[in-house]
């Protein structure tokens, strides 16, 4: 029998170091995502610990935690002036977890409110049958 996977929401280096030693994934805290400082100065905790352990980096999975809007047209900007995403439209979507996918690692996501929960209904059947095919679609595409 198989050790059911392990994942953190590790944020401290020693905690970081821990997750790169042993855990099989991890969930940057407070909704940091991968152009965050927290993720730049994290991850690389976790990839010298898993190195140092004999690992693969890679075999440390992140998923992000990932709040915004998603809205009928597209926005103007998709991020705040610090930086962080606020939303925008299943392309702006689409377009923004794509890079994360295919640039950073990113190994999922899960979509909350910005304020907070889950998102509303409309926006949860946007994201299902319209963004997770799409992102699917275009990282199935570029890996052909």
């Amino acid at each position: 029998m198989n050790a059911p996977p392990v994942w953190t929401g590790s944020v401290g280096p020693k905690s970081l170091a821990a997750t790169g030693r042993v855990a099989d994934g991890w969930i940057p805290g407070h909704a940091a995502d991968w152009l965050s400082e927290r993720y730049r100065t994290s991850r690389p905790i976790i990839d010298d610990a898993a190195t140092t352990a004999g690992r693969d980096p890679r075999e440390v999975r992140t998923v992000f935690n990932f709040p915004g809007r998603i809205t009928g047209r597209p926005l103007p900007a998709t991020r705040d002036r610090d930086g962080r995403w606020i939303g925008g439209s299943a392309d702006q979507w689409t377009e923004e977890l794509t890079g994360a996918v295919l640039n950073h690692g990113a190994s999922g996501f899960i979509l909350f409110s910005p304020t907070g929960g889950a998102q509303d209904t409309v926006s949860l059947s946007r994201w299902a049958t319209e963004i997770a095919p799409a992102v699917r679609e275009a990282i199935t595409h570029d890996h052909r």
